[in-house]
């Protein structure tokens, strides 16, 4: 290669690499959607009643750490830690093989301030209960993050 060949690229190269720099100083954000970063693209997911876009995304994002056996992931989803970890780990013993296929979520019922849902697996009789509600000591605040009952005991009924 000659000498005015290599001047070309590293003409070439410099371009590129101011390129890429002012994307970065720009901060030039990742396209990629969100469902597909964080997994729930890939659920078999059927929903009936009529969820709001903040309860269906929590919903999915359980769905995803259950069928990850995720116990930390899905604990961190509760709406306080009032023994979420414990509840955690006893739904990914019980349900994390079911969550390996198509489910159905029914939003049943809802509240002003709770949302009720049953949870569907193919093939399994009975269903998983999650109910949601506000993060927090405020009710009915829709600007707050919705979070799991995850409380102990609070399904044993």
């Amino acid at each position: 290669m000659g000498v005015r060949a290599w001047h070309w690229v590293a003409l070439v190269a410099a371009v590129l690499l101011l390129f890429t720099a002012c994307q970065f100083a720009l901060g030039e954000e990742d396209k990629t959607p969100q469902y597909v970063k964080d997994g729930t693209a890939d659920l078999e997911l059927s929903v009936t009643g009529r969820p709001t876009p903040e309860t269906l995304s929590v919903i999915e994002k359980a769905l995803v750490r259950l069928k990850e056996r995720d116990v930390e992931g899905l604990a961190g989803l509760a709406r306080d830690d009032d023994g979420a970890k414990d509840t955690a780990r006893a739904w990914v013993k019980k349900w994390g093989d079911a969550a390996q296929k198509p489910v159905v979520v029914d939003f049943t019922d809802d509240t002003i301030s709770t949302w009720i849902t049953e949870l569907r697996f193919k093939g399994e009789r009975e269903p998983l209960l999650m109910d949601l509600k506000h993060k927090g000591k405020d009710k009915g605040d829709p600007s707050r993050e919705i979070g799991i009952i995850m409380s102990p005991g609070y399904y044993d009924h």
